[in-house]
């Protein structure tokens, strides 16, 4: 190889490399989550699952859903529940006087034969009680994770 080939190939392994240093580091800089909202709650236990978190996620449930629930079945189940190609948002955040509720959007995106993408989405309400001034899910989005059904489709 000649010169400016090699110059050509080492330029462009090197904005490769720039480029996914620049992602691993604009990925793992977000925000802290405001858990003194209920959006804010709700999206810190859906990435708890999502990273495979389970002890994370218990610690935000709520008391009576935790008595309710056999923790080292949910811990065991959830800490399998990763997905890392998940978009999370919430809308439709209500605070009402015996608690709030949000609504919890999991975004899926696919890539089809010949670079087709196609998505969709899953929308559940996730219900919340104040616990020492803190939100706590009161009902698990399903039970042991966030594999909740695929029911609104884009």
């Amino acid at each position: 190889m000649d010169k400016f080939t090699l110059a050509v190939v080492g330029g462009v392994l090197g904005l490769i490399g720039v480029a996914l240093v620049a992602a691993l580091l604009i990925r793992g800089s977000a925000a802290p989550l405001d858990l003194s909202t209920p959006s804010g709650t709700v999206l810190a236990y859906a990435l708890a699952q999502r990273r495979g978190d389970p002890h994370t996620a218990w610690d935000l449930l709520a008391p009576s859903e935790q008595a309710r629930l056999d923790r080292d079945r949910f811990v065991a189940r959830s800490a399998n529940a990763s997905d890392d190609n998940v978009y999370l948002t919430t809308e439709d955040e209500r605070i009402e006087a015996d608690g709030a509720s949000v609504v919890l959007v999991r975004t899926f995106s696919n890539r089809g034969l010949f670079g087709t993408r196609s998505s969709f989405s899953s929308r559940t309400t996730v219900r919340l009680i104040r616990v020492d001034d803190q939100w706590r899910i009161s009902a698990a989005p399903d039970t042991f994770g966030l594999s909740l059904s695929r029911d609104t489709h884009t």
